[in-house]
């Protein structure tokens, strides 16, 4: 999670609970197309490749569970 923003960790959050990129945006208040910004951002900050890999890191941390 270091080098995450709080917003980063919100989205990581709301994507791991399953929801799509277009709901995560609604209960954001952002566009979906913010929501895929941070995605990307957050794919590269923790190294990894792509959305899977992202979701199966956030629920080893739990994050699916808030």
């Amino acid at each position: 999670m270091e080098g995450l923003t709080p917003r980063q960790v919100e989205v990581l959050t709301l994507v791991s609970q399953g929801l799509a990129y277009k709901e995560v945006g609604a209960k954001l208040f952002l566009s979906e197309r913010t929501i895929k910004y941070h995605m990307g951002e957050i794919i590269e900050r923790l190294h990894l490749e792509n959305r899977r890999q992202v979701i199966e890191y956030a629920r080893r941390m739990n994050l699916d569970k808030k």
